[in-house]
């Protein structure tokens, strides 16, 4: 059998030492401390969860929306310090309340690691929306959920495997708002 460096290293199957949190132009970010590989599952974002009508009506903590009404809270560990990008690196993999992140290709050492949040997010501009700062060329300036995402840029996301299910089956997965039973 054949292994690669992380699973030798690691036994997790994860990159989770070659991590750390530094300073980054969005305050703190999650850098790499090797090159990672593509398509790769690199950290799994951990944390109480969330239920949507439990969350304060304005969010000042950080929180991965896994479910249309499910989020993980903050752990105080990796995955409270991923920030955003219009054009990431990573991509969440969500099944049931967990949320793994996964390289897109090749990240070099000392790159931070990102993710659209848009990809997770069921929310409304009134409910959620954040500025961007990520400075990419693309950057869309203002952040809320999915639905908010161009047609050509939603395309491309389920092309590359990036929205979990239920982003991309809504009706199968229905959103309960604050409020309502």
């Amino acid at each position: 059998m054949c292994y690669s460096i992380y699973e030798k290293v690691s036994g997790s199957l994860m990159y989770t030492q070659f991590l750390e949190k530094r300073p980054s132009t969005n305050g703190i970010g999650l850098f790499t401390k090797m090159e990672i590989p593509a398509n790769v599952p690199i950290f799994e974002a951990t944390g109480p969860i969330r239920l949507l009508e439990d969350l304060p009506d304005e969010v000042n903590d950080i929180v991965i929306q896994v479910g249309p009404n499910t989020f993980l809270g903050p752990a105080g560990e990796l995955g409270d310090y991923i920030n955003h990008s219009c054009n990431p690196n990573c991509r969440i993999h969500v099944v049931g309340n967990r949320a793994i992140f996964y390289s897109m290709y090749v990240i070099p050492k000392d790159s931070e690691l990102t993710y659209d949040y848009s990809t997770t997010s069921t929310d409304s501009l009134e409910e959620w929306s954040i500025q961007c700062n990520c400075g990419d060329y693309n950057c869309r300036q203002i952040i809320s959920g999915h639905q908010y995402l161009s047609d050509s840029k939603k395309q491309e996301y389920i092309k590359k495997n990036m929205l979990p299910l239920y982003i991309l089956y809504p009706n199968m997965f229905p959103r309960k708002f604050k409020g309502t039973k």
